[in-house]
């Protein structure tokens, strides 16, 4: 069995794979000849009977080979290269539009940092993502130690940290949170098995996050990151990761959700804690007060509306860049637009779902869910429908830090979807070895 085995791994040439293909023969081949021994034969018949069975090795290797591959989800791939086409363009109209000299500058500027994503997120995809599910600790600590870094370095703004400057380029902390719920996925994964210790180490892990976007001050990301991790906490004990009973323990994780950030408002308002400019923003959110709401009232369904000039008052190419596109090329344009990238991000959601174990469908789903609610909440702001908070269309709209992260968080899915026919569950716990 042993020779049978090594000759037929050689015809695998993805090197990782060759783990999953032994470990499926090997299975299939063990059943066959425990099946062979319980109708009367020797051990050694048994064997011999059941290799026989499974043909010549070089064919069956052939033939395994070609699933056990690398794979490309090519409708991804180019639903990202138009949208990131088009976001140079639209980029590079809105900046000539509303600075005839220097805004084909801006959107050269922006061209560059598409491409510096859409390279990141090759480099993201060729990358074995089990790496995480074997040293994810070490990962999220170094994770926050850069942040903490960071917000030593931070130059504040208005009393906001959530900028800082390294070698002249700008990088945005409040982006590189988004990077987070993958991380807390594959945390997730590591306590598999664990019960309600799992559960409330899972849990204790989500409060550094919270509690750093909480100081920059940006207590809407902080709710967000927050709320996004509970929904992945939820999924795997849904899913029966902790082996605990699901429905007392879900009951207990959403009365967490609600009352932990109602006790934070509460301790906010009624006991000061918040500062003065942050109760401010807390009665334009409750008033409901909304720039894009002028700016769509004077929308057409094509071409140029009434006040297109109220754009330049407010964040036209970034947080509010669906309302720009409506007030100057109609509300279809607008639509379109959020359509595409929705469309992208939920059919990268459902690539992810493809996946053959569970630390790459949970990594995929939480970088997808990473993208969706962000895009969600900013198509509501320019909608009129939410608040006004600091938001961003993934891909679309102008901020480099955003951008580089809505390609890494793509990436990932895209390698969650590279190895699902590669990566056992075995691959993304430890290292095991192929037979030579």
């Amino acid at each position: 069995m042993e020779e049978y085995l090594k000759t037929l791994l050689e015809q695998i040439r993805c090197k990782k794979a060759r783990n999953v293909v032994e470990e499926e023969i090997r299975g299939h081949l063990e059943e066959q000849i425990e099946e062979y021994q319980m109708a009367g034969m020797d051990p050694k018949e048994a064997e011999k009977a059941a290799v026989l069975d499974m043909g010549d090795p070089v064919q069956t290797g052939i033939s395994l080979d070609g699933i056990h591959r690398p794979r490309i989800s090519w409708k991804l791939v180019i639903l990202i290269g138009v949208i990131s086409l088009l976001s140079i363009l639209i980029q590079t109209v809105i900046g000539i539009s509303q600075d005839p000299a220097g805004g084909l500058d801006s959107g050269l500027h922006h061209g560059l940092y598409v491409l510096v994503g859409f390279a990141l997120m090759i480099f993201i995809y060729r990358l074995d993502y089990s790496f995480l599910g074997r040293n994810v600790v070490w990962v999220a600590l170094g994770f926050f130690l850069v942040l903490l870094i960071l917000r030593n370095l931070a130059i504040p703004v208005n009393g906001s940290y959530g900028w800082t400057f390294i070698g002249g380029v700008r990088i945005s902390l409040r982006a590189l949170l988004y990077l987070w719920p993958p991380l807390y996925g594959a945390l997730l994964y590591k306590y598999y098995g664990r019960g309600y210790k799992g559960i409330v180490k899972s849990f204790l892990w989500i409060l550094f996050p919270a509690c750093y976007a909480w100081g920059l001050p940006d207590i809407a990301l902080a709710f967000l990151i927050f709320f996004i991790s509970m929904i992945l906490l939820s999924m795997a004990v849904f899913q029966g990761w902790f082996q605990v009973k699901r429905g007392g323990t879900l009951a207990v994780v959403w009365s967490v959700v609600i009352f932990l950030p109602a006790l934070e408002l509460i301790w906010g308002v009624a006991f000061h804690g918040f500062a003065e400019y942050q109760i401010a923003r807390l009665e334009t959110y409750l008033r409901g007060e909304n720039k894009a709401v002028s700016m769509l009232a004077g929308s057409r369904w094509l071409g140029k509306g009434m006040e297109p000039d109220l754009a330049k008052s407010i964040e036209y190419n970034s947080d509010y860049i669906l309302s720009y596109l409506s007030s100057y090329y109609g509300i279809l344009a607008a639509f379109l637009m959020a359509a595409l990238v929705l469309g992208l991000i939920l059919a990268g959601i459902k690539t992810a779902g493809k996946g053959k174990n569970r630390l790459g469908r949970m990594i995929g789903f939480a970088s997808g869910l990473s993208l969706l609610l962000p895009a969600g909440i900013n198509i509501l702001v320019n909608l009129g429908l939410f608040p006004e908070v600091n938001t961003f269309l993934p891909f679309l709209s102008k901020g480099n830090s955003y951008l580089l992260v809505s390609y890494v968080l793509l990436g990932l899915i895209l390698s969650v979807y590279r190895y699902k026919n590669i990566l056992s569950e075995k691959a993304c716990r430890r290292i095991r070895p192929a037979v030579k």
